[in-house]
């Protein structure tokens, strides 16, 4: 992993609930949409968050998932460069079998290259749908636009989210499908919002 600067935890819950909002407007994700659609979409997106404060958007990720607020509060954040073979997905983000998703984020979107391939009845509809159409019409937007950069925690920051299986150096948090679909198209590197544990909590 490498760091070109630390930014505030504000900014990645804003790209966390930028991201919950485009979703949340279309259940079948967003890159179903036309380019100038996806536009207009995310530029709502960006001026509904930039409206929220800390309070606000906690009690979005709390509806959420509420470990998640404290696991953001308690590190700190980075817009960083990651390998994919130092990060991993949730177990059975998406739906996958949990044997697909022990391995690092390049290991499970290999899995999933070759799945496609087959045609594999293991794809849940969420990966069939949403993998193509990033790839189709997202690919490259969801590096160029900070709202909608992956956000990384250290890994088990959350215990739940990779219990039994292998640790590596960051968990996605959010953003799995996008970068599942960076790595399946080849991309050995990936611009994200990278926590870092504090000093504190280090020893």
């Amino acid at each position: 992993m490498k760091f070109s600067r630390a930014i505030s935890c504000v900014d990645v819950k804003r790209a966390f609930v930028a991201a919950e909002f485009m979703r949340r407007r279309d259940e079948r994700y967003v890159p179903l949409l036309s380019d100038k659609e996806f536009s207009d979409r995310l530029a709502k997106a960006k001026a509904h968050v930039k409206k929220m404060g800390n309070a606000e958007l906690d009690r979005v990720i709390v509806k959420k998932y509420p470990p998640r607020r404290d696991a953001y509060d308690g590190v700190d954040w980075h817009v960083g460069m990651v390998k994919t073979s130092e990060v991993a997905v949730w177990r059975g983000a998406g739906g996958l079998p949990a044997s697909w998703t022990s391995g690092s984020l390049d290991e499970t979107a290999k899995k999933i290259a070759v799945a496609f391939r087959k045609d594999s009845k293991l794809l849940k509809a969420r990966i069939k749908r949403a993998i193509p159409r990033i790839l189709r019409t997202a690919a490259e937007t969801v590096q160029k636009e900070k709202y909608l950069l992956p956000i990384i925690l250290p890994a088990g920051t959350i215990p739940s989210s990779r219990r039994g299986v292998r640790k590596f150096k960051g968990d996605i948090d959010d953003g799995s499908m996008r970068c599942l679909a960076l790595a399946i198209s080849g991309t050995k590197i990936i611009k994200a919002y990278v926590g870092v544990r504090k000093k504190s909590a280090r020893g």
